[in-house]
């Protein structure tokens, strides 16, 4: 296989996509999380040697306002995110564009300012329904990207839970290979998509040891797991939208 794929990744959270891009061969070199369990998490699996080791940032805002995201522009071939999904969701208030937690813009911000080679986007179904998803769409239009999407569950590839979530595909509009310019299918790991087969080394790790492990601990771990993404839908969204 070629050259490495390098992924930043912006909301982290515990890494369940690192996982996935850890089956399809990538390389990350940057994590973005404001969270700071999910910091601590994401610092473990660096000492683990699971996750490649890089830097962590915090708030996206920052990332963007300090110049950070710029230095990763021809650097970074794959910008992952799944950005905020609460003003989106059907169990929630669906508040949209106009939730604070709305953070689209400044993932919309990085990606314009990096010029990744692909931006791969990750909510929940209820975006796909509302107003917003074309704001979404127009705005990838915008700064010259095109996309398509699809919603996968875990159930599809083995889950014993539904989960579904939507995955988007931007990349630049018209792209056309140059000849000889290589997929950058050709730079991914072959994968199956198979939810119990998964290599020891990169399989989902507990997310931090603490000799106190109080209600406090256990509340960060819930919330972290309920927006943590499923490693092995990951990988096989990403191959379906690159078919």
């Amino acid at each position: 296989m070629g050259e490495a794929v390098n992924e930043l990744s912006l909301f982290t959270g515990i890494g369940g996509g690192i996982y996935g891009s850890k089956l399809l061969g990538w390389k990350t070199i940057g994590y973005v999380e404001n969270d700071t369990y999910c910091q601590r998490v994401i610092r473990a699996r660096i000492n683990d040697g699971i996750f490649d080791t890089a830097p962590i940032f915090s708030d996206i805002r920052e990332f963007v306002k300090s110049g950070f995201a710029d230095q990763y522009n021809g650097f970074a071939d794959v910008v992952t995110a799944g950005f905020p999904c609460q003003p989106f969701s059907l169990a929630g208030r669906q508040s949209g564009e106009n939730d604070e937690r709305n953070l689209w813009p400044d993932t919309l911000e990085c990606i314009s300012r990096i010029r990744p080679r692909f931006a791969y986007l990750e909510n929940v179904p209820g975006l796909l329904i509302s107003e917003y998803f074309g704001t979404i769409l127009a705005d990838l239009a915008a700064i010259g990207y095109d996309c398509k999407w699809e919603i996968i569950s875990a159930a599809e590839i083995g889950g014993q839970h539904l989960r579904k979530r939507l995955w988007i595909l931007a990349y630049p509009s018209g792209l056309r290979l140059k000849k000889g310019q290589k997929s950058i299918r050709e730079y991914t790991h072959p994968y199956k998509p198979d939810i119990i087969n998964v290599p020891q080394r990169i399989r989902p790790q507990p997310s931090v040891h603490r000799k106190n492990n109080g209600i406090p601990n256990r509340i960060d771990r819930i919330k972290a797991l309920g927006n943590a993404q499923v490693p092995q839908v990951f990988a096989t969204a990403w191959y379906r939208l690159n078919a």
